[in-house]
């Protein structure tokens, strides 16, 4: 087709072969080039792609993909993070677009490096920030900035419980030769198989988890953090280097009505435990909204109490809405007639509540978006497809990524020096 995208993969491992797979579902994209340094993995993508009609090139060096591979136009990188700077510059510069995968890098000097190069090109580069694409999250930045359904946002906070950590293993038979690992850092296989908790590689889960999510309060609040605390630690595992668990708490400046508010939030990252799971929750006057890649979790609360907008479905007769602790049998039939002259013909029907708390909200079902039936991931890259053939956006390029990179790596400074770190909106550009 005229119209086809020639790309390459650079890091052929699980998540590298899932980005290819929801690429095989867009329209247009072809593969050209496989690069990775474990034999295993090359093989495994390439079988992957000669099976739906597109045979590649299999590299270990990125370098030597990049002077043999003439008619690239993009590459996809999901790689080790301590490798992502190095891999997005030379790839930019060897005239290519960039999808690559979170985080920038693990540094923030690096990350800035990529933006300098991404802005010196001219080439497009998507952050693996796949929240910023998912049709639920615009959705919910609809609820909360165009309906104003929850007011003015007091606090906020985000969570992700899970993810325990259980070493990777391999085939003893396809272990990487030695001399290989070495000549890419690699002191064993072991470290090539379990780079995220090493220091090394990776700046720990508060980026490789919590970059996301803290992006996302970012990204509802419309503002940078002007401060951030935090602490944790290797707290569970006796295994590995890297904290397993953390707690952070971020300020920012909102703007509200023409001022800007202050407004606290909270952050916790715990591999120890999947009680509770991710998400992201925006409290304000008004209400509370909570969303989430589950999406069979979170949903919009009304307080009883706000003004009915005309957005708004009245609620049926027959709502499951709790409005206050149930009455004796005797008074629930004049209780329910007051009811319904109280809230304006908002019918509401009274069950035995659990906490005093739950009586107090209208309750919205979880919140969809169009198209969700598609992963997070497929959206993502769909995006850095169609900007590339000029008929979208990007939702997360070089800049936005920055601010997210800085946002995390500095909650991670502020983990291990104890310090409350304190940052100003020139601390998230790139001049």
């Amino acid at each position: 087709m005229p119209d086809d995208i020639s790309v390459a993969i650079i890091g052929a491992g699980r998540h590298g072969r899932d980005l290819i797979n929801y690429c095989l579902d867009i329209p247009g994209v072809r593969f050209k080039a496989v690069c990775d340094i474990w034999p295993y993995a090359q093989k495994y993508a390439a079988g992957i792609l000669k099976k739906r009609g597109q045979p590649v090139g299999v590299y270990e060096d990125y370098r030597e993909m990049l002077a043999k591979e003439k008619d690239l136009q993009a590459a996809i990188i999901a790689t080790p993070d301590s490798f992502h700077a190095d891999q997005a510059v030379a790839c930019l510069e060897a005239g290519l677009h960039v999808y690559l995968e979170k985080e920038m890098a693990i540094t923030i000097e690096a990350a800035r490096r990529v933006v300098h190069t991404a802005k010196k090109t001219g080439k497009l580069l998507q952050v693996g920030r796949q929240h910023r694409s998912n049709p639920r999250y615009h959705v919910a930045y609809d609820f909360i900035h165009e309906k104003k359904a929850i007011g003015r946002i007091g606090h906020v906070s985000g969570q992700w419980a899970g993810h325990k950590r259980v070493p990777y293993k391999w085939p003893e038979s396809a272990a990487i030769p030695a001399e290989t690992l070495l000549r890419y850092g690699f002191e064993s296989m072991d470290e090539h198989r379990n780079w995220r908790w090493l220091e090394k590689f990776s700046a720990g889960e508060l980026v490789n988890l919590g970059a996301h999510q803290i992006d996302v309060l970012n990204w509802f609040l419309g503002a940078t953090p002007k401060s951030v605390i935090a602490s944790g630690g290797l707290d569970y595992y006796n295994f590995y280097q890297l904290h397993d668990i953390a707690h952070c708490v971020y300020e920012w400046d909102v703007p509200w009505e023409g001022a800007a508010k202050t407004v606290r939030g909270d952050y916790r990252v715990n591999t120890a435990s999947d009680h509770g799971g991710f998400f992201e929750l925006f409290l304000g006057d008004e209400g509370y909204l909570e969303i989430s890649e589950d999406a069979s979790r979170g949903g919009l609360r009304r307080n009883l109490s706000a003004q009915l907008q005309s957005w708004e479905p009245r609620p049926p007769a027959d709502s499951a809405q709790v409005v206050k602790p149930a009455p004796k049998p005797a008074e629930a039939d004049s209780l329910k007639d007051d009811l319904k002259d109280d809230l304006d013909e908002v019918i509401l029907e009274v069950r035995p509540p659990s906490w005093e708390w739950m009586n107090k909200f209208r309750i919205y079902p979880p919140i969809r978006g169009a198209g969700e039936e598609k992963p997070p991931h497929w959206h993502h890259l769909k995006n850095f497809f169609d900007a590339l053939r000029g008929t979208a956006k990007l939702t997360c390029p070089a800049e936005v990524g920055f601010v997210a990179a800085v946002s995390a790596l500095k909650a991670v400074e502020a983990m291990k020096t104890g310090r409350r770190i304190k940052l100003a909106p020139q601390d998230f550009v790139v001049a």
